[in-house]
């Protein structure tokens, strides 16, 4: 058993690859027997069926490998006995510039490692059922490897530059998997605006990333050479680089390239102005909503920013840029959630807004508080997603919720899974996200009052818009026309498994049971601080700040009952329609899309047709001028070579007449 046990912990490094194996192997099954054999034969027919099974074998089976080869380090880092491990082999040279590529295992990595193979697994599992009469099948598991390969080498990173190619191979096979079913032109257009708002965003982040490195690299030279086995922008050498670097570099530079790099997570994590792709990556399938808004995607820049937080941490400008952009996605978030009548939709926004919660949380210097939101967040919401998932599939695809109602008891296990986790997205007392977002608001008390009076009122919005969408799916009457069909268990069964984590994790983590707090477990003191001193600071205790949010909480449910729960529905219509302008504005998503629309079809469409003009007139005019010029020049002096003796001869008595004549006249 122990040689087993160490086994895994030595080919961690396998993580990754099993998805990647299983992509390509089902790649082959796919591609190269069907082309082999022909769709059309019968041959090919009895071989389909098996190939959807192995299909979904071959990624869930992958993904519980990795999973296995996680838990040994989970038990090691629980039991304070884990160390940090990083291996690193050259991949790239130019010059004296050699990039490396590898993996590093420390108590963040094993955290998202846990996070990505755990979830990940639960996802393919219900997606058999959720996805199980769907034409590509097969390749929808396919595109599922492909995106945890891509998750899990950038989990494994050991420097920044391997962590920009895997998180370049994120945004592909995210594109892959919300444009899934292309064929609808909503699908066909979320994968297209997630592809190109992220790529504004992973240029900054490559621009800063090029950046750090043309500041830094007489430093990287002298401290390579002390210590080789450091990897060129590798973490462990970042913080070596903060804890050296030199007064100018604190300065102005740092606050420059971090807001670059900041702004490859502002994209992914969905943050303020960079959001609108996420809800509408709502067009793919379900179980692509669960997995990108729960645990992996859009956890990717709440990841980044934890792995190079020293380097933020230098520039307190860079610092309030991010916790103001997290506090102002929080509140946009929430105030479009509460106006949201598809389930899938409210959900997203609900996504922003408390990936604005974590992010405000690492500007506000507790990024032990935000990763532990990012940890609990993972499962609930996951959870969530999939529930939202089991009740469209039980109305035959119907998402909007004016047309549900009633559904406890016709599906009473995701009823009850989606109220946890609606309890626990809350923040209402003892459940994981109390925990995590109470840490959270301790930071932001200590470090700003505006930013943490702002989180708790958006805390308030959050149970209520919650509260909300489960009031107007399950309970009441059922206002639809579909036929409600049973729950499947193959589907429920990965809900029952996430309900579990979705109550006890926080408060397991929380280092008020036998378990170390999550901020001592994953930050320690590569984070500069915690949550811990960030109270001790502020004007309200730890107790205080819980029973508040709870409050706070507790509130925003009973007017989410008050609102939308028929018996209870005692709000005066003159305040209601006092709302309604607010209520329109929320609706129409701050007009954010129009914003970019107009910017694109007035300002982005003029610039370019302009520039389109002048390089056909005056770059193209130039180009062919020139040409045109040498070519009449080259048409005339051919005229002169007529190959005739006379000619030339009469050009040479001509020639001399002048040059005597300007003589005569120069001299006279």
């Amino acid at each position: 058993m122990d040689s087993w046990w160490m086994s895994l912990q030595q080919h961690v490094a396998w993580v990754p690859v099993y998805p990647l194996l299983a992509f390509a192997l089902i790649v082959l099954l796919r591609g190269v027997l069907p082309a082999t054999l022909g769709k059309e034969s019968s041959t090919w027919q009895q071989w389909n069926a098996p190939t959807k099974t192995a299909s979904m074998l071959l990624t869930v089976g992958a993904t519980f490998l990795g999973l296995l080869h996680t838990l040994p380090f989970v038990y090691a880092l629980l039991t304070n006995n884990l160390h940090v491990v990083e291996m690193n082999q050259p991949w790239l040279q130019a010059g004296d510039l050699v990039l490396s590529i590898g993996y590093r295992i420390d108590p963040m990595s094993v955290m998202m490692l846990f996070v990505v193979t755990f979830i990940s697994l639960f996802i393919q599992i219900y997606t058999h059922g959720y996805m199980g009469h769907d034409e590509g099948y097969a390749k929808f598991y396919g595109y599922l490897a492909l995106f945890n390969f891509s998750m899990l080498g950038l989990v494994l990173s050991t420097n920044l530059f391997q962590m920009y190619v895997f998180w370049e191979l994120v945004g592909v096979s995210s594109y892959l998997l919300i444009g899934f079913w292309y064929t609808r032109p909503d699908a066909a257009a979320a994968c297209i605006k997630a592809f190109l708002m992220n790529r504004v965003g992973d240029f900054g982040l490559l621009i800063g990333i090029l950046s750090l490195l043309f500041f830094t690299y007489g430093w990287w030279q002298s401290y390579l050479g002390v210590h080789p086995s450091e990897a060129l922008l590798g973490f462990s050498g970042i913080a070596a680089l903060v804890a050296q670097a030199p007064a100018w570099f604190k300065s102005l530079p740092i606050g420059i390239i971090a807001f670059l790099i900041f702004m490859g997570p502002m994209a992914k994590s969905a943050q303020v102005p960079l959001h609108t792709w996420l809800p509408d990556a709502m067009a793919g399938p379900t179980p692509i909503s669960a997995l990108i808004h729960a645990a992996t995607m859009v956890a990717a820049g709440i990841y980044l920013v934890g792995r190079v937080y020293p380097l933020f941490a230098m520039s307190p400008n860079a610092m309030a840029a991010i916790a103001i952009i997290g506090t102002v996605t929080a509140v946009v978030g929430a105030t479009i959630a509460l106006t949201q009548t598809d389930i899938k939709k409210a959900l997203a926004y609900s996504t922003c807004s408390q990936l604005g919660f974590m992010m405000a949380a690492m500007g506000c210097g507790v990024p032990g508080a935000g990763l532990f939101h990012l940890f609990t967040h993972a499962f609930f919401k996951a959870m969530l997603f999939l529930c939202s998932g089991s009740v469209i599939h039980a109305c035959d695809d119907e998402q909007d919720m004016r047309h549900m109602g009633g559904l406890w008891s016709k599906l009473p296990v995701t009823a009850i899974t989606y109220l946890i986790g609606t309890i626990a997205i809350s923040g209402l007392f003892l459940t994981s996200g109390f925990w995590s977002k109470d840490s959270i608001l301790a930071g932001a008390q200590a470090y700003s009052k505006p930013i943490f009076w702002t989180l708790a009122a958006t805390a308030g919005m959050t149970a209520f818009y919650m509260f909300r969408t489960f009031i107007m799916t399950f309970m009441g009457s059922y206002r639809g026309s579909a036929h409600v069909h049973h729950e499947m268990p193959v589907m429920v069964a990965p809900l029952a498994v996430l309900a579990v984590p979705s109550i006890a994790v926080g408060w397991a983590l929380s280092g008020q049971g036998v378990l170390p707090s999550f901020e001592t477990l994953i930050t320690g003191h590569l984070m500069h601080g915690g949550g811990h001193h960030a109270v001790a600071a502020g004007n309200f205790t730890h107790a205080q700040i819980g029973w508040l949010s709870s409050g706070i909480g507790l509130t925003g449910a009973l007017l989410a009952l008050a609102f939308y729960w028929k018996p209870l529905n005692f709000v005066p219509g003159a305040i209601q329609k006092a709302c309604m302008p607010l209520y329109t504005f929320f609706a129409k998503k701050w007009y954010f899309d129009e914003v970019y629309n107009a910017f694109v079809s007035k300002v982005y469409m003029v610039f370019a047709n302009a520039s389109s003009t002048f390089d056909r007139g005056v770059i193209d005019g130039l180009v062919t001028g020139v040409g045109s010029t040498i070519d009449a020049s080259g048409g005339l002096a051919r005229q002169l070579q007529t190959g005739r003796v006379q000619t030339y001869i009469a050009v040479i008595f001509f020639g001399l007449v002048v040059l005597s004549l300007l003589g005569l006249l120069w001299w006279h």
